[in-house]
């Protein structure tokens, strides 16, 4: 992938660089850093002339970008004319930020570009990834292998083998074992001493949605008889729900209990199943509506992971702050305002120390 990656830069340097006399060498591949592989190029533009210290970063290593920034940083830093230079397929905005923070230039194949030098600046940027990433078998996000990260995320610091993990989560030690070889090949744990721990917390959060997606969970719109969502849900806290049957609050309805911010007018519930839906639509007189629906029922696609940290709040049941984040971050009616500013109250703590 790495050589891939050098070799469409070479072919389109001048489309993703349009600057008048640019002239650069044919890169000379080097290892300086594990988990990407750097080149050099001598460039020259007009009378200016440095040389480009780049690192090739594919998909499944940019987790490990700040890691990758700063050892690029220090290696271009070892001699003047060096500029620093990530290069990837896509980098998405905030890992973009990351390297204009730090100081190092990057060029990805889908267009942007951040390259400052001397009295060189060009800066391009706003584009989407011409790469969408499809994934062969089942990644860590899937369903049951994001129970692994889920509980990696709840006890960030925490150490655990194999064995205990796969206890844990009750999933085979096998599959658990499978799963911790690819999340180490995307940087998102290290081992020592034959066990797993997690590491860059944020860059899977910023990874995990873009890879999931709300739509995907089937969902049953109803009307509730009632003038606001707060009736709603004080008419669930009043149900005697029987333990068998399974729900939480999602979404706007589960955020506005946990970190309120945003104003909305449906509440989401996830349901475990056809079961629970029908309790739910006897109890509460629900009529099943396209327009006007104010509660809605949601048959969670993540069927063994989505009731994960589920917690009791005044006496509902609400999804984990993880799970509200995920649905919310891509939700059209402010839902990124919403996931924001969870992330900020709940969960900053948790990704970033």
């Amino acid at each position: 992938m790495e050589q891939t990656i050098i070799s469409e830069l070479e072919e389109r340097i001048h489309e993703l660089l349009p600057i008048e006399g640019l002239k650069l060498s044919a890169p000379v591949r080097e290892k300086v850093a594990a988990g990407s592989s750097h080149f050099s190029a001598h460039a020259r533009i007009s009378r200016q002339r440095f040389e480009v210290a780049a690192a090739a970063v594919p998909p499944h290593k940019l987790a490990l970008l700040p890691e990758l920034i700063s050892r690029l940083d220090a290696y271009a830093k070892r001699k003047p004319s060096r500029v620093p230079v990530i290069v990837a397929r896509y980098l998405s905005p905030q890992r973009q930020k990351q390297c204009k923070e730090a100081g190092v230039n990057f060029i990805d194949l889908s267009g942007n570009v951040f390259l400052r030098h001397g009295q060189i600046f060009v800066e391009r940027t706003g584009f989407v990834s011409r790469f969408p990433e499809v994934r062969k078998g089942r990644g860590p996000f899937s369903d049951k292998a994001s129970l692994i990260l889920r509980t990696l995320l709840s006890e960030k610091d925490r150490t655990w083998g194999v064995r205990e993990m796969a206890q844990q989560v009750g999933l085979n030690p096998g599959f658990v074992s499978r799963m911790a070889q690819e999340l180490e090949s995307r940087g998102y744990i290290a081992r020592t001493d034959a066990k797993i721990k997690l590491r860059q917390p944020n860059q899977i959060l910023e990874d995990w949605v873009r890879e999931y997606s709300f739509k995907k969970s089937r969902r049953e719109s109803y009307f509730c008889l009632a003038k606001n969502p707060e009736v709603i849900l004080e008419k669930i806290r009043r149900l005697n729900i029987p333990e068998n049957l399974i729900y939480a609050l999602g979404l706007h309805a589960g955020a506005g209990l946990v970190a309120p911010h945003a104003v909305y007018r449906e509440v989401h519930m996830y349901v475990s199943s056809r079961e629970a839906a029908d309790f739910f639509k006897e109890k509460l007189n629900l009529r099943e509506s396209s327009i006007g629906a104010n509660l809605i029922l949601i048959f969670p696609y993540y069927r063994q992971s989505v009731f994960w940290g589920a917690h009791e709040i005044t006496g509902l049941q609400v999804a984990s702050d993880l799970q509200l984040y995920l649905d919310l971050y891509d939700y059209p009616m402010r839902g990124r305002e919403q996931a924001e500013h969870l992330y900020a109250k709940r969960l900053k703590k948790q990704a970033e120390g």
